[in-house]
């Protein structure tokens, strides 16, 4: 019996990360029609954007579908904790950060802006109750450390990364470290990876050329999902 109450516990957190995901995917479709353009969800006209348009049946099953693997994927990880909030709003954000990126080549500061602040007082409460600082602190390191690499890079080909790339790797980097910081490693590398290999695809298949810009966004978010489901629940 032990071992069966365990597999069902073990299963709760990714089935509510699942659920959440599914339940949310549908807005987070609607509200990727359009692109914010203020940085602060609380600035004027952001109850409009909020709302959404409507989408179309193929985008929200789309998005109710990814969503639910995406955020169910993170729940398995990071189990039942405060700072499993953070990871679900990051996913949801990220969620549609992808499409907007894909459709509009941008990655608007409202969501990356509004999600590292809310993520980081999510993990800061999770710090708090856990009594442990560690993961915060490698997190947040690691986060500044990624916005001034990508930074860099991006000032050096600012035609091969936008400011939005910066800050949406910060981001992610505050997750991936607050896990460890192999994992922040190894999901910078991920999405370089991954924005390569799509890149090798497109170009193969006809669909770009060397001189296409390709939204690199997507590709960050793929690897670090990837990067942190790879890496198990956490001990």
């Amino acid at each position: 019996m032990s071992i069966v109450r365990s597999i069902v516990d073990s299963a709760e957190g990714p089935a509510f990360g699942a659920l959440v995901g599914a339940v949310l995917g549908p807005a987070a479709a609607a509200t990727s029609v359009t692109v914010p353009d203020r940085a602060w969800p609380w600035q004027r006209g952001s109850s409009r954007w909020l709302i959404g348009e409507p989408a179309t049946l193929r985008r929200r099953a789309l998005m109710t579908g990814i969503g639910a693997v995406v955020l169910g994927g993170l729940a398995a990880v990071v189990g039942w904790r405060p700072a499993l909030a953070a990871f679900l709003l990051l996913g949801v954000i990220g969620l549609m950060l992808a499409a907007i990126d894909l459709e509009h080549h941008r990655l608007p500061d409202r969501l990356t802006m509004t999600g590292a602040l809310g993520c980081a007082v999510v993990l800061g409460a999770d710090a708090v109750l856990a009594g442990s600082w560690s993961p915060l602190l490698r997190g947040l390191l690691c986060a500044a450390v990624a916005f001034t690499a990508f930074l860099v890079m991006a000032l050096i080909s600012p035609k091969g990364m936008g400011f939005g790339d910066v800050k949406l790797a910060a981001l992610l980097s505050l997750h991936t470290g607050w896990l460890g910081w192999e994992l922040a490693v190894l999901a910078g590398l991920a999405g370089f990876a991954a924005g390569a290999l799509a890149s090798l695809l497109l170009v193969v298949t006809g669909r770009a050329t060397l001189r296409t810009a390709i939204p690199f966004g997507p590709a960050l978010l793929i690897g670090a999902w990837l990067v942190v489901v790879a890496s198990g629940p956490l001990g």
